[in-house]
């Protein structure tokens, strides 16, 4: 295949329009998969049937077998035993919306890559890359079967939390990769910016804080450690729990919800001196704005923890799921602008 053919204008707006649509629709999916965690709806469907599993039940037997099925779980038994089918459909519904947007993920990343790589519309040297990238996508499908499985064992009313920072980290290293090959198709060329280099060793330190932060977060969420939060006892209120050890990393909630707190004030700090930087710097525009982007995320993800955590809404705390993703992105965004980066 010519890369002077795949490598013109056009061709780079369309391949990264493709590639930035896949981002919007993992950025979906965190909503979604934040939704059918907070819910409890993960376990309600008991098989992995990648293929004919994109079909819901269609008859009132169809219906009947998949809840009889639900009810030999614990989560069943011991959260919902008085449960009917109509029940039983409410923590049906988001769990497959959630299987079936992964599917639609999927389809929306392989038909257009094999449109464009039969039309010449993409590079030679990307190609090993994207299949790839399709290659991790089926891998977190998979990832996401082996954490639902874990809720199925004796004794167990969920998922294992570790399986599900596994997966939800598989799931941001997937958008990551994609996000910044859309970025680098659109724009190949580096951007200079003379003495940016300090700004970006202070935006890599500040991206890696967010990483940890994010990871400490599924813990939370998987754990849902919101719930010992308790003012009067000291308990989420930025201090350290009375029995705060490194053995309790992992499984105590108070600890756990101390650890993300701790991370997300020192994250922020990190987050706003970098927008600070890049604000106050004589930078190009387009590294102005995304100090800008990231320093504006950073404080709305700041409030929307706070007040996830005061008012225990789920609504809140998916929201802060999904902007958790979009600071990602900012920060991505001023990394990638920041390539050309001298002294």
């Amino acid at each position: 295949m010519s890369s002077s053919l795949a490598d013109t204008p056009q061709n780079r707006r369309l391949v990264s329009a493709w590639l930035f649509a896949v981002c919007l629709m993992i950025w979906l999916m965190v909503g979604i998969g934040g939704f059918t965690r907070e819910t409890g709806s993960g376990l309600s469907i008991m098989n992995w049937d990648p293929v004919m599993g994109a079909i819901p039940p269609l008859t009132h037997a169809a219906w009947e077998r998949l809840f009889a099925l639900y009810k030999t779980i614990p989560q069943a038994q011991i959260l919902h035993p008085g449960m009917g089918l109509a029940g039983f459909k409410t923590l049906f519904w988001p769990e497959y919306m959630h299987r079936l947007w992964g599917r639609c993920i999927g389809l929306a990343f392989f038909v257009p890559l094999v449109f464009f790589i039969l039309t010449r519309r993409v590079e030679r040297r990307l190609i090993p890359w994207l299949v790839l990238l399709l290659l991790l996508g089926g891998l977190q499908g998979a990832i996401g079967w082996f954490m639902v499985s874990s809720g199925f064992d004796p004794n167990s009313i969920a998922v294992q939390p570790w399986r599900l920072s596994l997966h939800f980290s598989a799931a941001m290293f997937l958008y990551v990769a994609v996000l910044w090959t859309a970025l680098s198709v659109r724009q190949p060329v580096a951007l200079a910016v003379p003495g940016g280099r300090r700004l970006r060793r202070v935006a890599l330190v500040a991206t890696g804080l967010l990483c940890l932060t994010m990871f400490a977060g599924t813990f939370v969420s998987g754990t849902h450690a919101i719930s010992v939060f308790n003012p009067a006892r000291g308990i989420g209120v930025g201090m350290p729990p009375p029995n705060y050890a490194l053995a309790h990393f992992f499984t105590d909630r108070a600890t756990i919800l101390f650890n993300h707190q701790a991370l997300a004030v020192l994250t922020t700090l990190a987050i706003l001196t970098t927008a600070t930087l890049a604000l106050r710097g004589d930078f190009p525009a387009p590294v102005r704005d995304a100090g800008l982007m990231i320093g504006g995320f950073v404080l709305l993800q700041f409030a929307l923890g706070v007040s996830a955590l005061v008012s225990k809404l789920m609504q809140l705390g998916v929201a802060h799921q999904m902007n958790a993703v979009l600071v990602l992105t900012a920060a991505i965004l001023l990394l990638h602008r920041l390539r050309g980066a001298s002294a």
